[in-house]
């Protein structure tokens, strides 16, 4: 983030797991050419709870160098293109390594370049965000030709890798053991916990910290329990979407002189940003909200993937942090 981008929008609080998450990347990073095998990491959780953002913060802690003799990147960070073939991901990876031809050629020839590029501009490790467009979960269908491919470029340029991405991404690990056998135990990152008390004595902290980082801006006490509840309640407890309201509040706000975040600010933040999403909620910022009501939770994954047919071979595999 730029220095010139207004300050709602670089606030960043370093919470407990997103410090846990971004120790256990750099473990993985520090394991490239320490170790026979580079350590692997997945990390899963509902969307808006913070996983790019935990790995666009590792990134920036090992920007890119322009040096003499080329690019370095030591952190390859790129999403998943949806319903990935070996040819849409490889052009992906190069296009995100600068490569001005990373249309031509064909697989075979893009998959060479990949390696020797990834060589020469020092990767060490490589990210994967939105990992779970691996998995079609309309046809529980897993492109194992490309999660195989994936495992050739990383062996043979002996990288670390992290992936991110919601629940259902497990699902290639369990199906292609080969690149399963190169990950350990997953890392999952999710929402807070109203009804747990140190979910909610984190959250509040959390909100905190948040304000302190805006004091340019008046606004009600948002770790104060009341209007904690309504962050919560307006959020699920989830980061993403917290941020959201915040930044959209404040965006509202900046056109006034006196900058000032009411609950009027939120409700329309509220509004704007959330509340096409769960309609049948109340918007918990209006002055008649129940902070008395009982806590809302994040919604269960709707989509599944569908189980095996029976008598197919399935891998079983447990993985939790």
């Amino acid at each position: 983030m730029t220095e010139s981008m207004e300050r709602s929008e670089r606030v960043l609080v370093k919470y407990p797991l997103f410090k846990t998450a971004v120790g256990r990347v750099q473990a993985c990073f520090d394991s490239h050419e320490a170790t026979a095998e580079p350590d692997c990491c997945p990390i899963v959780g509902e969307s808006g709870s913070g996983k790019t953002t935990i790995i666009s913060y590792f990134a920036s802690l090992h920007p890119r160098v322009d040096h003499r003799w080329g690019l370095e990147v030591p952190v390859l960070v790129a999403k998943v293109p949806a319903r990935p073939t070996v040819k849409s991901f490889a052009e992906t990876l190069l296009y995100q390594l600068g490569d001005p031809l990373w249309s031509r050629g064909n697989t075979v020839a893009k998959s060479i370049r990949l390696r020797e590029l990834m060589k020469r501009c020092r990767v060490r490790l490589l990210a994967l965000d939105e990992f779970q467009h691996f998995v079609d979960v309309r046809q529980a269908n897993i492109p194992n030709d490309v999660a195989d491919w994936l495992k050739e470029q990383v062996e043979e340029a002996r990288l670390a890798i992290v992936v991110l991405g919601l629940q259902r991404c497990l699902e290639v690990l369990k199906q292609n053991e080969q690149l399963r056998r190169r990950f350990g135990a997953t890392l999952r990152v999710g929402a807070f916990r109203w009804d747990a008390k140190d979910d909610r004595t984190t959250y509040r902290a959390f909100l905190r910290a948040v304000q302190e980082q805006l004091p340019e801006y008046g606004m009600p006490c948002l770790s104060e329990v009341d209007m904690a509840f309504r962050m919560h309640y307006a959020s699920y407890g989830l980061i993403g979407y917290t941020m959201k309201i915040i930044r959209g509040a404040a965006r509202i706000a900046r056109c006034h002189p006196r900058r000032q975040i009411t609950l009027r600010t939120l409700a329309e933040s509220f509004a704007e940003h959330v509340w096409s999403e769960r309609l049948e909620d109340p918007n918990p910022f209006i002055d008649s909200f129940d902070c008395q009501a009982p806590p809302i939770t994040v919604p269960s994954a709707r989509t599944c993937v569908p189980r095996a047919p029976a008598g197919s071979s399935r891998v079983r595999l447990e993985l939790h942090a």
